[in-house]
C-alpha cells in the first residue's frame, strides 16, 4: 500500500540531507586546508552559505509545523480562559499577515536578483533568496491551519454554551 507523502516528513528529510551535505562540505574544506594545496571550488564557503540559508528556512517551517516557535506562554496563561482563544486567533492572524508580507518582499528580492551571480560558483542569487519565500510560504500554510483550528474552536465553544 502506498503511503501519502507527508509535508512535515519531507521537510525533516530535506533538513537532514542539508545537514549531512553541510557537514560533508565542511569536512572537505578542513581536510583540503590541512592536507592539500588548494580547496576544491565546489566546497567553498558559498555552498556552505547557501545550505545554511536553506536549512534556516526549512527549520523555521518545521518549527511552524510543530507549533514550536518561541512564544510568551507565561503571559498567555495568565489571561482568563475565555479570552485565550480570541488572543490565539488574533496572534495567528497577525503571524499570517506578516508571513504574506515577508513572502511577497522575498519573492520580489529573489526575482530582481536572478541576474546576479555568486563570485566563485556562478550560482544565481535567486537560489539564495528564494529560500526565504519557500520557508515563509510553508510557514504560512501551517499557521493558517492553526488559525482556522483556533477559529473553529471558538465557534464550537460558542455553540456548546
Amino acid at each position: 500500500m502506498k503511503e501519502k507523502i507527508n509535508l512535515m516528513k519531507f521537510l525533516e528529510v530535506l533538513a537532514f540531507i542539508i545537514v549531512i551535505a553541510l557537514v560533508g562540505i565542511m569536512f572537505v574544506q578542513v581536510f583540503s586546508r590541512q592536507f592539500l594545496d588548494r580547496i576544491p571550488v565546489w566546497s567553498g564557503e558559498e555552498v556552505a552559505t547557501l545550505l545554511l540559508i536553506w536549512l534556516t528556512n526549512v527549520g523555521a517551517a518545521i518549527a511552524a509545523g510543530n507549533n514550536t516557535h518561541l512564544s510568551m506562554d507565561y503571559f498567555f496563561e495568565k489571561l482568563p480562559e475565555k479570552f485565550r482563544s480570541y488572543i490565539q486567533v488574533f496572534v495567528y492572524g497577525i503571524i499570517c499577515v506578516f508571513l504574506i508580507f515577508i513572502a511577497y518582499v522575498s519573492i520580489e528580492l529573489a526575482w530582481s536578483g536572478r541576474f546576479a551571480f555568486s563570485a566563485r560558483l556562478d550560482i544565481s542569487m535567486f537560489w539564495y533568496q528564494s529560500s526565504i519565500f519557500v520557508g515563509m510560504s510553508i510557514m504560512f500554510y501551517y499557521y493558517i491551519k492553526l488559525f482556522v483550528r483556533s477559529f473553529l474552536e471558538i465557534k464550537s465553544t460558542k455553540k456548546t454554551t
